[in-house]
C-alpha cells in the first residue's frame, strides 16, 4: 500500500511535470516566432526616430532617413534611395549619429552617453544643428564629448582642456 501510494504521487508529479513542459515548449514557440515582429517593430521605431534627428541635424525635411531592416542606413531623396556608402562625409556622420541617438533612445536604460568626435565632416551649420540636438538630449545624467572643436563648450558645465607638450598629453585647464 505505501508502494501504491508513493507511486500515485510520483504519478501526479510527473503529470504536473509533463503539464509544467508542455507549457515550457508553447512559450518557447510564441517567444521564436514573436522575436522577428518584435525586431521589425523596434527597428521601424528606431527608424522613425532617427529620421526626425537627422532632418534636424542637417536642417532639412525633405530627405528622409531609413534604418532598414538589415540595419542598412538608407537617405530617401526625391524617390531615391541612396546607401549609406554614397552619402558625403558629412551626411554619412549626421546619419550615424542620427541613429546612434535613436538607438540609445529606444533600447536603452543607462544614463551616460559618449561621444567621440562628433562633429567632424560637418559644416558649421550643422555641427551647430547636431551640437543642439545632442544638448537637447532628455534621459541622460551626463553627456560626455570628445572633440578637438569648441562647438559644445557654449553649454557644458566642464570642459577639460589636453595639449601634447614634447610627445606627451598633458591637462591644461
Amino acid at each position: 500500500q505505501e508502494v501504491a501510494r508513493r507511486l500515485e504521487a510520483a504519478e501526479r508529479d510527473l503529470a504536473a511535470w509533463r503539464d509544467l513542459g508542455q507549457l515550457l515548449e508553447y512559450l518557447r514557440k510564441v517567444l521564436k516566432e514573436a522575436g522577428p515582429q518584435v525586431t521589425r517593430a523596434l527597428v521601424e521605431a528606431i527608424s522613425r526616430r532617427a529620421a526626425r534627428l537627422y532632418a534636424d541635424i542637417i536642417n532639412d525635411q525633405i530627405g528622409r532617413l531609413r534604418w532598414s531592416e538589415d540595419y542598412e542606413i538608407l537617405l530617401e531623396h526625391k524617390g531615391y534611395d541612396r546607401p549609406f556608402q554614397q552619402l558625403s562625409g558629412g551626411e554619412q556622420m549626421a546619419a550615424a549619429l542620427a541613429v546612434r541617438l535613436a538607438l540609445l533612445r529606444e533600447t536603452s536604460d543607462i544614463d551616460i552617453a559618449f561621444f567621440d568626435e562628433p562633429t567632424s565632416n560637418l559644416d558649421d551649420t550643422r555641427r551647430d544643428n547636431l551640437a543642439d540636438q545632442i544638448l537637447a538630449i532628455k534621459g541622460f545624467s551626463q553627456l560626455f564629448v570628445v572633440s578637438h572643436d569648441d562647438t559644445f563648450e557654449r553649454a557644458t558645465d566642464h570642459v577639460i582642456r589636453i595639449s601634447k607638450e614634447e610627445g606627451t598629453s598633458k591637462v591644461v585647464s
